[in-house]
């Protein structure tokens, strides 16, 4: 029987370990790494997968490294045997000595708004949001050593709407990798998988991100602050400004209204609700706050402006349109 192993250590890990055993195969191993590995590397939604993939009867193995670069990882990785490696919730390339030994290789998903080689890299789907875009391509590919660049097996489109956020973009993508993976991993197993180079266009890369670049710009327009906000929420860093001086952290929001109006410059609290929830003037208009930490804003808190951002925005040069 052929030898089939998952590595990641995400909700979305373990929501493909679901997925492909509804579809009727068997899961030989998955690899992850402990909490401790997990916090050094900043993993955005870390999951510990020991007990619920052993539930699901999977036998789990933990690497040392998140990189796989100890001689420990090394020998574990290559006696598990395995025809085919399936990626899902590993944000780092898997080591060339791996790759080789698999029978039919390792596979993963990558996407971006356009189909590649377009927006190889990092973090595309909270790139999409930020930027704006309004539909997302999904690829099963096989990995090389490079980044992204494999060839594609197949490629499921979804959409990006106003409700998604980076939290249900995951959601439809892990979907989406069921989907494909379903459809297509028999043909894989058996050799005779269809597959296609990415072609020849120039490929575009997506930079990394790093929780410092959650800051809001309140002189921004109201529809560029929303999307920042729904890009970086949980699980990831969040969106955050400055109150007198103390972080105020910001995990949803919403475009608030286009005919009400304020006299009032950009990051000025317009409005204090029921229940803490806020209004912010913006660039063009408001923006409304309903879930946010670090502070309790009350009525006494209306007129009050955010604190002007500390460090100058940052310029993201040559980013992928």
């Amino acid at each position: 029987m052929p030898r089939i192993g998952i590595i990641g250590a995400k909700h979305t890990t373990l929501d493909l370990g679901h997925g492909l055993q509804r579809a009727g195969y068997k899961l030989d191993a998955c690899l992850t790494v402990d909490r401790q590995v997990a916090d050094k590397n900043q993993i955005a939604g870390y999951l510990s997968l020991d007990e619920p993939m052993g539930k699901l009867g999977i036998p789990v193995f933990r690497a040392k490294s998140y990189v796989l670069n100890t001689d420990f990882d090394r020998t574990q990785c290559l006696g598990l045997d395995l025809d085919v490696l399936l990626v899902m919730g590993w944000q780092r390339l898997i080591p060339d000595w791996w790759l080789q030994s698999l029978r039919r290789g390792a596979f993963g998903m990558h996407g971006a708004s356009k189909p590649l080689p377009f927006g190889r890299g990092r973090s595309p789907m909270n790139w999409s949001l930020i930027q704006d875009k309004n539909g997302f391509y999904t690829h099963l590919f096989r990995y090389k050593p490079g980044i992204d660049d494999g060839d594609v097996v197949a490629v499921q489109a979804f959409e990006i709407n106003d409700f998604d956020t980076c939290k249900t973009l995951h959601y439809k993508n892990t979907i989406a990798m069921i989907k494909l993976c379903a459809a297509n991993l028999d043909a894989i197993l058996e050799g005779r998988a269809d597959y296609h180079s990415q072609g020849d266009a120039t490929p575009s890369y997506y930079p990394k991100r790093s929780a410092e670049d959650g800051i809001l710009y309140w002189n921004d327009n109201t529809r560029t602050l929303y999307n920042l906000v729904r890009a970086v929420t949980h699980p990831f860093p969040g969106a955050f400004t400055f109150l007198g001086g103390r972080k105020l952290m910001i995990w949803r929001a919403q475009p608030f209204d286009t005919k009400l109006s304020w006299e009032a410059p950009s990051g000025r609290i317009v409005a204090v609700l029921e229940g803490g929830d806020f209004v912010v003037k913006t660039g063009d208009g408001a923006l409304l706050i309903t879930k946010h930490e670090g502070q309790y804003l009350t009525h006494v808190d209306v007129g009050r402006d955010f604190d002007q951002p500390p460090l100058p925005r940052k310029e993201w040069k040559n980013l992928p349109e």
